[in-house]
């Protein structure tokens, strides 16, 4: 096996273990309070796994957050803090909401093509703070994060007097036609062939990332954007580069939930979605090979809060709270600062690097 690769699951069962440990110090203390214990316990660990039904629920949650974690993964790996992934994540569900509304689409490429133009309405989000960085050194979190409300706004006010259908009762659009809804994968579930799109586009960015000279330069730019000049990198393309992909990639995100798992467009508030994806990358230490077993892990951690939520009366904020010491701990750079993980870790690399 690579040595650089083993080094890296080092790190990945080191934040497995840390992660496992985290889950069981939070609920342990919930489950005591309750009169059976040990099925608080049993139902959030293992009710997720006990069904197809229950499997599918958490492939259905983790697909629209391991789209919007890889856009971010792609967008941090620049060196830019772009956080227009939740403002592309809700424009691409509003932009493939009204392509399937109001063009003519093709019944058979209708759903496809709502997806490529929610991606490429959706990309704006990311664009324009990326463009903004670039040209004129503005500060891209600052302006990703204004720009998302901004989107909002425009947002209700596209649906609700273009969009909206004056005999639902409440500010939602008309229906989405059969013929542009994402086909279901799972019977009893709502897991739809968004999961397939999203598989694909993990595997293939690692790919691009890890193993094509792009993604070594855009590697290098991100880590070290004074090596780049020196190397005579054209770092303002290559950055602006991610921030479109990036974009695309949350935009086609928002689509895929809209058309897959909704019946109308109804999103008078931000979905969240994106910024869940930005704890999703950060989980997998900006690797889109490692984008898909986080994306699992929040929706197995959702989901399982969902049944303690159902069965034991448990509120679902628990799982929020177990989300948030997640990330604080592994998230936190003395845990891979420990000596004897640090010089493990060299030992594999240097072995590497030497002569068989």
């Amino acid at each position: 096996m690579n040595r650089s690769i083993l080094a890296g699951l080092i790190q990945l069962v080191v934040t497995a273990v840390v992660a496992a440990a985290v889950v069981l110090i939070v609920l342990i203390p919930f489950a005591l309070l309750q009169p059976a214990p040990l099925a608080v316990l049993t139902s959030f660990l293992i009710g997720p796994l006990d069904s197809v039904r229950h499997i599918g629920n958490i492939a259905e949650v983790a697909t629209p957050i391991a789209l919007t974690g890889l856009a971010a993964t792609v967008i941090f790996r620049s060196g830019l803090f772009n956080l227009g992934t939740e403002g592309g994540f809700f424009l691409g569900g509003l932009a493939a909401t009204a392509a399937v509304l109001l063009l003519p689409l093709p019944g058979f490429a209708a759903p496809l093509l709502a997806v490529a133009i929610g991606a490429a309405v959706g990309s704006l989000a990311c664009i324009v703070p990326g463009y903004l960085r670039i040209r004129h050194d503005a500060s891209e979190m600052v302006t990703s994060l204004v720009l998302n409300y901004a989107i909002l706004f425009a947002g209700i006010f596209v649906l609700n007097y273009v969009l909206r259908d004056p005999a639902a009762g409440a500010m939602m659009s008309y229906r989405i036609p059969a013929e542009a809804r994402l086909e279901r994968l799972l019977p009893g579930t709502r897991l739809n062939s968004g999961a397939i799109i999203a598989v694909v586009a993990c595997l293939a960015a690692g790919v691009w990332l890890f193993m094509t000279r792009p993604g070594l330069n855009l590697r290098i730019i991100g880590a070290s954007p004074g090596f780049a000049t020196h190397l005579g990198l054209p770092a303002g393309r290559i950055v602006m580069a991610a921030q479109v992909a990036g974009g695309l990639i949350a935009g086609m995100a928002g689509a895929i939930e809209v058309l897959g798992l909704y019946p109308r467009f109804s999103w008078t508030q931000l979905p969240g979605l994106g910024w869940t994806g930005i704890v999703v990358a950060i989980l997998a230490r900006e690797n889109p090979f490692l984008v898909l077993p986080a994306a699992l892990f929040l929706g197995y951690l959702q989901v399982g809060g969902n049944i303690l939520s159902q069965e034991v009366g448990i509120p679902t904020e628990v799982v929020g709270l177990i989300t948030a010491a997640i990330m604080l701990t592994v998230t936190a750079s003395a845990i891979f600062q420990n000596p004897k993980l640090l010089r493990l870790i060299r030992r594999f690399r240097r072995a590497e690097v030497q002569p068989s």
